[in-house]
Formats: structure tokens, sequence, C-alpha cells
């Protein structure tokens, strides 16, 4: 397998995927795997390759856009509304019957739905710098970190720490902490899909359950992600 600064070639990547070159390149342009630009040749983070691995499309069809992700999983498929996620949002006519029918979708297929709501990149960075980093502004926690896994009988691990933030404030985090990328590092930023309004409501406030639900059901641990299956269900109102 040919690495170029922890970066994984176009060819190695398709044939860990069983699919051929194009695609991979279909699928670094959609924004679904990332990767850098060296010239004309595409190198595949493997970390990116990895998330994708884990919850890729089951089914057919396409990822949900960002906007509609978060507005599903903010409004609780238009069930609970609130003013900000309205007006951010839109959320009025067509793309409030869109939420409403997006209800009846699956639970597991949101491990591929909202996939594109963030991009997920893990780090490594000394436990001593963990305290530091979780108390540092503009980040909301997420998955494990969320007080809310508590009602999905979780347990914050001590250990690890999982956030939402921008993407500007990731890249002065990273330096700032000398965030080294790793698949199985012990800190997790999600670097949220959207910008301007949208942006400020996803981190203007903790996240309400469904969305901290779909984080743990995309986890790799898999009774974290069966507990994070339950609290969507019982977060979406009991209709699955």
């Amino acid at each position: 397998m040919s690495m170029i600064d922890n970066r994984m070639v176009v060819a190695d990547a398709a044939a860990l995927l069983g699919v051929n070159v194009q695609r991979v390149r279909a699928l670094l342009a959609a924004g679904d795997l990332s990767g850098t630009k060296v010239g004309s040749v595409w190198l595949v983070d493997p970390v990116s390759l990895a998330a994708y691995r884990h919850v890729r499309q089951p089914h057919g069809g396409r990822a949900l856009a960002p906007i509609t992700a978060w507005a599903a999983l903010l409004s609780r498929f238009a069930a609970d509304v609130s003013p900000e996620v309205r007006e951010s949002f839109g959320v009025k006519d067509e793309r409030r019957r869109r939420l409403l029918v997006l209800a009846d979708r699956n639970v597991d297929d949101w491990r591929w739905l909202a996939r594109r709501r963030a991009d997920v990149q893990r780090y490594d960075t000394r436990p001593a710098y963990l305290d530091r980093l979780r108390g540092k502004p503009g980040l909301v926690r997420a998955g494990l970190s969320a007080t809310t896994a508590a009602k999905a009988g979780l347990t914050e691990i001590s250990a690890t720490f999982d956030a939402y933030a921008a993407r500007s404030t990731i890249e002065r985090l990273v330096d700032e902490f000398k965030l080294r990328p790793a698949e199985d590092g012990n800190v997790t930023l999600r670097a949220v899909a959207l910008e301007g309004a949208e942006l400020a409501v996803v981190l203007g406030a903790p996240l309400p359950d469904l969305a901290v639900a779909v984080d743990l059901i995309e986890d790799r641990d898999e009774r974290t992600s069966a507990a994070g299956r339950a609290l969507f269900r019982k977060a979406s109102r009991g209709r699955r």
C-alpha cells in the first residue's frame, strides 16, 4: 500500500472500498471522502476512509445535504421547531414537508443519511491536555461527551473528548494543542458543514437528543451504537 505524508493513493483507497478509482474521485469531489490534491494526484485521508467504510451507504440513495440533516435533527423532524431553527433553516412549506417524510426512515438509515452534517476527524493528544481542550470556547459536546449520552445509559469516558465546532476553530485547536491525526485517537472533532446563521444555531446550545443519538449510532462500539438507536427512537417520538 502506497502512503505519502500519511495519505493514501486513490488506487489503494479504491481497492479497500471494492470500487474503481473513478468512484473514489467522485467521493472526494462530493466531500464524502477527505483528501489533498498534489498537482494532479489525489491523496486520500485514511481516517476519512475508515469512517466512510464504517458508515457506507446500505440501501441506495444519497446522503442528505448538511442543511437538511441538521434541520431534521434540530427540529425532531419538524415536530419541535424553535424560532431560530425556523428562520435560519427555512423550516416551512416544502422543507417542512420533507422533514416530516424523513421521520419515517429506519433508524439504521441515519448512519448514512446524516453523515455529511460534519467532517469528522480524530486526533491524538496528551491526556493532560484534555481538560484544557474541553474548556475552550466554540465547542459543543457530541457523542459520549454530550450530557445527553447519560439518557442512553452511557457514561462519558474521561480519557476522550468529542465535540462539534467551526472548521476555523478546529484548525486553531489543532495548532494550539499539537493534535496529531490518528484513527483511534482520544479526541474527535467534527467540523460542522454549515456557515453563517445555520452554523451559529448548531453551535449556540447543547445538542438535542436526536443529534447526539446519531453521533452514538455511528460509533464503532456496538453497545454504544445500540444505545444510540434506542435514544433515537425515544427522541423521535417513538415512531420507529
